[in-house]
């Protein structure tokens, strides 16, 4: 009877469905200390520690459900739906006196570090999803894929996030793939919100508000104080109440591209992101007279909403084979229709022979801001670069590369509005185990004058060990652009950074790093770095 037990168990344990999904797990853990200097004109500086561990975490699932491994099983043909899952989450923590100590404001008066910059809150206790998000693919005869989560997105010059959906469609008879996203734009307020995807220019501490006065037009801007009117001038209650960083921001977009078609792949998109305007946060009698609002709307003149980004742009490159020349001219422009602007674009060419490869490139950056920013109001300087670069790479022991670049800043009338300079790497493979590197820069024009190199060497001790050293000695000649309340500085840093990485076996690895700075303007400064690294990968 018990030889009949355990031959039935045997059998219900071979009848058993295998799971067929696939997953790839890594995880990082960061750990770094050094220090960053406070200066005061009265007194020694101060020098503030930060002590941060942080641990990435990322995951990737293929094939939930075992939907396709279920037609690989009935011998169907293949394709199909199949689901998959995406993340990559961050966790952060500060455990210094940097971010919990106080900052210095005009005044004088002394408020929390977290209070002044409340961006320092994601690395005190950070609990942050870059990215998670479902994928369907496989629809439509493969024609369709879903995403729905926090999912990325770029526009050929950044990454940003949005809470939501994507569709990705391939177009029946052409080669153009369709993409339609919207959703909620991820800020630092968001659930496990970053605030690195916040749009450029929004104040994160110090916000006003506008306080009515005793007719229409008459009023002014105030620190945002909730509890009472203000009569302190000194400082507000609410110095690190910012209400327009707290409303939900609505995203919109859509992209055509097409890849590789005789050699040509192009894209187009469009953007738009707004938020309602922030009405009433207190009491209507908080202050002398009726609060109408957070901006001046006396008359009605406040919108319901506002554009934070309204953006459309559009890029392509081209693969073309002359005998025995590689050419790939390239393109690519962006244009702000809330600004009324271009505010990127460059246009390139690469040209490759062999081990030899050049390429000419011309680039334009006007900077622009968030919609609500009042940075838009101020006048900034925008761009032009030329640059040329040539890179040698043969399958041999040495390496090397040069480039050259010329930049003119438009609205620099008093000085020269050029600025410019070359660099170049040489690299060499001693014997496999030893490789070295050889670093030169010079630059001068506008913003001052930068002069130095580096040197690194590297040693592959056995396969589990491997060392690094790198030594950087700059210098710095400072013009009249300079924003140093002591004028124009002349000095010489040096940083030397040495490394190492041990291999503990095939899914798991230890780097250290610790680097050492001196110059005249910070003196000594020391910062160590630790990382665990673990890469895990079921086997197949």
């Amino acid at each position: 009877m018990l030889r009949r037990a355990c031959v039935i168990a045997a059998m219900l344990t071979v009848a058993t469905p295998a799971h067929a999904y696939e997953f790839w797990f890594r995880a990082r853990t960061y750990g770094q200390a050094y220090q960053l200097r406070d200066y005061r004109l009265v007194g020694p500086d101060l020098f503030l520690g930060r002590r941060r561990v942080t641990q990435m975490l990322i995951l990737r699932i293929y094939d939930i459900g075992d939907l396709e491994a279920t037609r690989r099983l009935s011998r169907l043909p293949p394709g199909g739906p199949r689901i998959t899952w995406q993340s990559y989450l961050r966790i952060d923590h500060d455990f210094g006196d940097f971010s919990s100590g106080r900052v210095l404001l005009p005044g004088p008066i002394r408020r929390d570090a977290l209070d002044v910059i409340p961006e320092l809150g994601e690395s005190v206790a950070g609990l942050d999803l870059m990215y998670g998000y479902l994928e369907v693919s496989g629809l439509a005869n493969d024609r369709l894929t879903l995403q729905l989560g926090r999912i990325l997105t770029e526009d050929g010059w950044g990454t940003s996030a949005f809470d939501g959906g994507a569709t990705r469609v391939d177009i029946p008879g052409t080669p153009v793939t369709l993409t339609a996203t919207g959703g909620l734009h991820v800020r630092a307020s968001s659930p496990l919100g970053v605030a690195a995807y916040e749009l450029d220019g929004t104040s994160g501490a110090g916000c006003t508000e506008y306080v009515e006065g005793p007719t229409p037009g008459t009023g002014s801007w105030q620190l945002i104080d909730r509890q009472r009117t203000i009569t302190n001038r000194k400082l507000a209650s609410d110095y690190e109440y910012c209400p327009q960083r707290d409303v939900r921001q609505p995203t919109i977009g859509a992209t055509l591209a097409m890849t590789r078609v005789h050699g040509v792949s192009a894209e187009v998109g469009y953007r738009r992101t707004w938020s309602e305007t922030v009405g009433i946060i207190g009491s209507v009698d908080r202050f002398d007279f009726p609060d109408r609002g957070l901006y001046p709307n006396e008359f009605g003149q406040a919108p319901e909403s506002g554009v934070d980004e309204n953006r459309v742009y559009a890029r392509a490159h081209v693969d073309v084979q002359a005998g025995p020349y590689a050419v790939t001219p390239f393109a690519s422009a962006r244009y702000s229709i809330l600004h009324g602007l271009f505010d990127r674009g460059d246009l390139g060419l690469r040209m490759q022979r062999g081990a030899h490869a050049i390429e000419p490139a011309i680039e334009y950056y006007f900077p622009t801001f968030d919609g609500d920013s009042i940075f838009n109001a101020f006048s900034i300087e925008p761009t032009t670069d030329m640059r040329l670069a040539y890179q040698y790479a043969p399958r041999t022991a040495w390496q090397a590369s040069a480039s050259a670049w010329l930049r003119k800043y438009q609205n620099a009338d008093e000085l020269s509005p050029y600025a410019g300079g070359v660099d170049a790497r040489l690299e060499h493979m001693f014997g496999g185990a030893w490789r070295g590197r050889v670093d030169a820069l010079y630059d001068d024009g506008w913003g001052g004058r930068r002069v130095g190199g580096a040197v690194e060497g590297a040693w592959k001790r056995s396969q589990s060990l491997f060392l690094r050293g790198r030594f950087v000695m700059l210098d710095v000649k400072e013009d009249e652009t300079s924003a140093s309340a002591l004028g124009p500085r002349n000095f010489v840093t040096t940083s030397a950074v040495t490394s190492l990485t041990y291999r503990i076996g095939d899914q798991a690895a230890i780097h250290a790093i610790a680097e050492t700075d001196y110059d005249a303007t910070n003196e000594l400064q020391f910062r160590m770095f630790g990382v665990l690294d673990l890469n895990f990968s079921p086997e197949p």
